[in-house]
């Protein structure tokens, strides 16, 4: 059975990120990178595209396809984002993200404490009661991206950002919250507890109707995250 695209793509991410082929230099040939990963010049192709959308290369055609500086690449993309954790440095991108998604969920709160419904608090608070069951489950130390509390966690700020009511704002940040979820349970699974206290500071925050209380509850949450995965800026 031949290599899927994507396994090829990944590989390639964190060859790029991790600094095997040089910002600004160029990759093989796709008739090289096929023999050296053992994947069809088709899978490759494929590979290939996933690259440029994810803004790690430049296709030139007639002459190959050259690694793009850093700061055109998508560190909104799980793929790029991580890799960048895995292969690093990336204190400052993980400090960046935190940072964006704050911005956006401030501005999510704000609109949601006039917009939200009782239901709609009804429902982010299901996703807290799942975070609180998870830490029951006895298959919750598993640490990645199928575990139940990164699951809740990640649904929860996904919730958020579609009370805004602006679902291409929900959009900007959305592929980030179960990155950000997975990298808070691995670095710091002492504060499982504390997350689920942050997350109910948060809607009482909405439940209050005060859209100062609202901003800063998430502002808080942003700053012990940031704190918790080791990262610059806790603000």
């Amino acid at each position: 059975m031949g290599r899927r695209y994507t396994d090829v793509m990944r590989e390639l991410v964190e060859a790029i990120v991790g600094g095997a082929h040089a910002e600004g230099g160029w990759l093989p040939t796709e008739a090289q990178l096929a023999a050296q990963l053992g994947a069809s010049r088709g899978v490759i192709r494929e590979a290939l595209r996933g690259l440029e959308e994810r803004g790690l290369i430049a296709v030139h055609p007639g002459r190959g396809q050259s690694i793009r500086q850093r700061d055109h690449w998508d560190t909104r993309h799980p793929d790029v984002f991580r890799a960048l954790i895995a292969r690093g440095p990336e204190p400052e991108v993980v400090a960046d993200v935190i940072e964006a998604r704050a911005v956006i969920e401030r501005e999510a709160a704000a609109r949601a404490v006039d917009a939200a419904t009782d239901g709609d608090l009804g429902l982010l608070k299901a996703r807290i009661d799942a975070m609180e069951d998870a830490l029951g489950l006895d298959t919750v130390r598993r640490f990645d991206r199928t575990d139940p509390l990164v699951v809740a966690d990640a649904a929860f700020h996904d919730l958020l950002c579609r009370l805004s009511g602006n679902p291409v704002l929900a959009k900007l940040i959305e592929p980030l919250h179960l990155p950000l979820a997975e990298l808070r349970r691995v670095r710091a699974p002492e504060r499982d507890r504390t997350l689920i206290v942050h997350h109910r500071r948060i809607l009482e925050g909405l439940s209050s109707r005060d859209e100062t209380l609202a901003e800063e509850t998430v502002s808080a949450f942003a700053r012990q995250l940031t704190r918790w995965v080791g990262t610059r800026r806790p603000r």
